[in-house]
Order: structure tokens, then sequence, then C-alpha cells
């Protein structure tokens, strides 16, 4: 019996050795005639079983000789996007490099005309969105969908996303970060004590900011809390519904719903109540939606969940029942389905606050790494919003000024540097090599292929950046974005955002996205050199909500409060005090230098890239009071 057992079990080990040679000699052939610059390697980083396993492997390729493996075993890491940045295409010598192994073929790109061309033309190179599975929890959505169908979803997602409705995200943003200052620092101290947790205070105001901005509910700070009673058949309060849904999204996304359901760990039961409690008041707010419609009311403001609910075109006669069909019939009543509805919900509060948070913390951050470009920002915030309260500032004014100062240098430099997302997906479509021209010559991108747009080097790209050497490349530096700004810190702040603002209204979503995202006062990178909200088709719907939350949060920040790395690490408070100048540089370089490391070894990716493996901590300084004032 066992030698049976053997038998088969190496025969299945035969056929899977045959199979996996085959595989890659036909990636392999399809390389070599595709004209781009490849690497081969044994295995496929992104295969389930590697992405599970590579840890315990890793260590056994690092013993084989350099000579077998110096080519390609850096690649095998999943991280390895962040880790080499421009490193692999400077190396090649070429701004796009295939990766070829037995799983697929992977193309990274780092040229701009080669991402024009793959997001302009959305059917030879779609989105693979076996890929976003994972945050259908409630249902399909713009993010989750292709073809016909995703152009159906940006019809109906999109209205909200004007202008318009950027004012009240604007004055939502001046007030939900006038409150997460209040809950880290009183109004009548100098210095706060050391804030370790800056990246989940930013979360939670852009998690505030998408709540009252687009579905209307305004949620407080722990400092403005009052004990409100959990509404009737709810065992969690909104807030808390939705700030444990997105606590546990992990768990929620990769355990099956009728296991999440029956598990008896206690991180499931959270999990699985805290989904069912935030879709239970979705579906409430759903119901809200239709009846205001059915008589005729409306609310002010941006109304995410009425834009999809009126853009879903329910009546009273739909009564909440989509036709399977949708708008490919004539007789179609509501054009989509419930669960698309919850779906395109969730999605807004998933990405609209981990993008503008993510921005927030690491401007923060890089701003108290570089003292003298948060001087030059105050600068400008004093110049833009001179002494009215925040009450008093005007969005119409104010933020196209702010966009082209070095506020929005600030808010570009850092999506430069860290982009939400490192590598934005694509694919070829199966059975169809396709071709791109490069610099005059034309290549073939394999059928069935991967494609990484790979922002995080491109990004770093030194033909398509001002620098003064690669290594400025690397740093943050958001004065190259002022081109008319000289070395004296003076530059035209005036209407940066005019251009931007009046394509907005009327956009054509069937079409490729052509709205700048840099004021014309600043640097404008050359087209497809600056992806921090993708590009074309497929480019974020909500980049001006998070560009103006962004603006409005620095501004309020940075007009009042200086932010310097805490040293508490090296020194106390008391031995501060007493240190000399020599002892009190030393601390902060050691912060510094503790900061940086972070940002080079503990970033990682689960849904944004963000700081896993540490944490940077900060003190807010009332201006004229900073102690670390150093240029670096």
């Amino acid at each position: 019996m066992l030698s049976y057992l053997a038998l088969a079990i190496s025969g299945l080990c035969i056929a899977y050795a045959v199979h996996t040679y085959r595989c890659f000699n036909a990636n392999l052939a399809a390389a070599k005639q595709s004209g781009i610059p490849y690497i081969s390697m044994p295995i496929y980083t992104f295969n389930r079983a590697w992405l599970i396993t590579h840890r315990l492997w890793m260590p056994l390729l690092q013993l084989l000789p350099d000579s077998w493996t110096n080519l390609w075993i850096d690649y095998l890491l999943p991280d390895f996007l962040w880790t080499k940045l421009y490193t692999p295409f400077r190396d090649i010598g070429s701004d796009v490099f295939l990766l070829v192994a037995p799983g697929a073929n992977t193309l990274y790109v780092a040229d701009p005309e080669a991402i024009s061309q793959i997001t302009t033309r959305r059917n030879d190179f779609p989105k693979p969105i076996w890929m976003y599975a994972s945050v259908d929890i409630y249902g399909k959505s713009v993010v989750s969908t292709e073809g016909a169908n995703w152009r159906h979803h940006r019809k109906i997602t999109s209205p909200p996303f004007t202008e318009k409705n950027n004012h009240l995200v604007w004055q939502e943003s001046v007030h939900q970060a006038n409150s997460m200052v209040a809950s880290m620092v009183s109004a009548d101290v100098e210095r706060s004590g050391s804030v370790w947790n800056v990246a989940a205070q930013a979360m939670r105001l852009s998690l505030h900011v998408i709540s009252k901005a687009g579905f209307g509910v305004r949620l407080p700070w722990p400092h403005e809390e009052v004990e409100t009673k959990i509404p009737e058949g709810h065992t969690l309060s909104y807030k808390d519904a939705l700030s444990s849904l997105l606590e546990n999204i992990i768990v929620v996304m990769l355990t099956p719903t009728w296991l999440l359901g029956r598990s008896p760990l206690k991180i499931h039961k959270a999990a699985n109540e805290s989904f069912l409690e935030w879709g239970k008041y979705m579906r409430e707010l759903y119901e809200q939606k239709k009846a205001e419609l059915q008589t005729g009311e409306s609310r002010d403001g941006m109304d995410l969940m009425g834009a999809l609910v009126k853009g879903a075109g329910i009546t009273g006669e739909t009564n909440g029942h989509a036709d399977p069909e949708k708008a490919a019939s004539p007789g179609s009543k509501q054009l989509l389905t419930d669960d698309e509805i919850f779906g395109n919900a969730f999605v807004f509060i998933l990405a609209g606050h981990e993008t503008a948070a993510n921005t927030i913390h690491f401007a923060m951050m890089l701003l108290a790494m570089h003292p003298q470009s948060q001087r030059r920002l105050q600068k400008d915030l004093d110049d833009i919003l001179g002494d009215r309260p925040s009450s008093e500032w005007d969005y119409d004014e104010d933020v196209p000024k702010l966009f082209g100062s070095m506020c929005g240098a600030v808010m570009n430099e850092e999506l430069r540097l860290i982009p939400p997302v490192v590598g934005i997906p694509k694919m070829s479509t199966a059975g169809r090599p396709q071709g791109l021209q490069l610099g005059g010559k034309h290549v073939t991108v394999p059928a069935d292929c991967s494609v990484t747009l790979d922002t995080v080097a491109l990004h770093r790209n030194p033909k398509y950046w001002p620098h003064t050497s690669e290594e400025d490349l690397l740093d943050f530096r958001p004065e190259r974005w002022l081109v008319d700004g000289g070395t004296n810190g003076h530059h035209d702040h005036g209407n940066g955002d005019e251009a931007h603002s009046n394509v907005e209204e009327g956009l054509d979503f069937d079409g490729p996205d052509k709205r700048p995202d840099t004021a014309p006062s600043l640097f404008r990178p050359a087209k497809g050199a600056y992806i921090p909200f993708s590009d074309g088709y497929r480019s974020c719907l909500g980049r001006r909500f998070a560009q103006v939350e962004i603006l409005a949060v620095l501004a309020v920040v940075f007009k009042t409060w200086s932010i310097e790395l805490c040293v508490g690490l090296t020194m106390s408070d008391e031995e501060l005090v007493k240190a000399d100048e020599e002892v009190r540089r030393s601390a902060w370089e050691q912060a510094d230098k503790r900061a940086r490391e972070l940002l080079r070894t503990g970033m990682m990716t689960i849904i944004t890239i963000q700081m896993r493996k540490g944490k940077v901590p900060m003190r807010f300084v009332r201006r004229g009071k900073e102690r670390f004032d150093y240029a670096v």
C-alpha cells in the first residue's frame, strides 16, 4: 500500500515538474520575442504557496552561490518594489523589463510613454479584477469590475465627485483637523507630549471626513464624545461598527463568510459583528434615501449613498429589486443591485480614508525630519491665510492658492515618494500580445502578461524629475516643485487650481481623466510620469476629494503648530532642557536616523503601503517654541 502511495506522490511530483518546465519555456520564448529586457527566475513571486512560505525558503536559497542567484533572488521578495525602487531599471538600462517565471511573465514599467499607452488602452490592458475580489465583502463595485460593467458603475458613482461638493469636504476637513489637534495637545500649552499614534490619528480624521462629507454622519473624537444610546436592533454604535470593521478588515476579507459567522475565535466574532452591524446601518441609510426619492426630498452636500440610490434608478416602482441585466435591457429599472450599492459605499469608505490618511501621516513625519521645508510651508500659510481663524478660511479663495503654494508642493512630494499603491496592476489580454512604442522602438508585451506600473520607481526616474543627484530623488524635497520660486521662498500663489477645477464639472467619465494632478504654478511632470492616483480611464474618482482634505489638514496643523521628531528614546525632557546644542543636535540626528531606517525597512503593503514595523514619535510644538530647527 505504501509503495503505491509513494508511487502516486512521485508521479504527481514529476507531472508538476514537467508542467512547470513547460510553462517556463513558453514564458521564456514569449519574452525573447518581445524585444523587452528580461530576467529569468525559477519561482513566480506571487504564487500563493510561495507568498505563504517564502520566509522559510529564502534563507536556504541565499546559501546558494551568488553567481547562481544574484540576478533574480531579490525579486523573490514580495515587497521588492519598495526595497529596490528605481535600482532594477537603472541596472538593466531600461525603464521597462520582464520577470520571466513558470507562473507568469510580469512586465514592470517606469516609463511615462509606456504608462500613458497602457492606461489609455483600457481594452488592451484591463485591470486584473480577480485581485480585487477580496474587497467585495458587500458586493461588486467600481473598483472590482471591468469592461462594460465597470463603465456602468463609473457612470453611477461619478456624479458626487464634483467641485461643488468639495466645498463640504473642505469645511469638514478643517473641522476634523482642529478636533484632531485638540485631541493631542491642549490649546494652552507650548508643546505636546510624545505622540506615537500619529498614523492612527490621521486614519481617524480621514474616516470622520468621509463619514460626514459622504454619508452625513459626523463622528466625534474621544474628547468630544457624549454617551449615546445604541439604536434599537443594533449591538454596536455606527462609529464602533465602522471602526471595528476597518480594524478587522483583513480578517473579514480573508475569511469565508460562512466561517466568519460560525468560528469560536474572538477575532472572528468581533469581525463578524462589525461586518453585520455596518451592513445594517448601510441598509437603513439606503432605505432612508429611497424614501427621500419617493417623496422628492433631498439634502445638501455630497450624499454618496443618495447619489448611488438615485444613479441606480431606484424609484417607488423598482422597490429595490434590480433587473439582472441592468442597463443592457430597455426594460431595466434598477441599474445597480442592492449589493452593488453597498459594495460601492464600502469602497468609498475604505479607499477614501486610507489614501488621505497615509499622505497626512507621512507628510507630518517628513516635515518633522526637514524643519527648513516646514518653515517655508508655514511662511506660505501666513502669506495666504493671514491672521484669519480657520472658521473664516474660504474654499474658493484659499484652496487654489494653497494648491499652488508650498502646501501643494508638500502634498505632491509626499505622494511622489510614498504613493498609496507602490505598484498599479494591469494585464495584457489572454491570447493577444500587445504592441507598445518606446522611444520610437516597437516592443511586444506577451499575451496574458501581468503588468505593474511601478509608481515608486517611476517617481524616482531621474529622466523626469528636477534633482541635484540621484540621492536627492530619494529624499523629501518639496522645493523641487516650486519652479518659479527661486531661493528666497517667494513665488506666485495665484489661482493655482483654476485649470484643475474648471474641467471637473461635466467630465466625460467614458474617456480618460485628463485633469492635472498638480497646479499650473508648480512643476508639471511629463504625462505619465506622476501617477499617485493612477492615470487614464481607471484613475481615482476621489482624487480631488483627497487633495482638498490633505491641503486642509496641513493648513490647520502648520498654521499654528510645528511638528518635531521626539527624541525621548535618547533622552528625557529634563535631560534635553539641560543639554547643550551639540548634545541636542546629536539626539535629533539619532531620531532622524531611526525614522529614515523605518521608512526604508518598516514599510509593508496590505491594502495601501504603511509603516507597519515600528512607529516614529512626534511632538506638536507651538510656533516660535521649536527646539530643533536644523537644515538637513
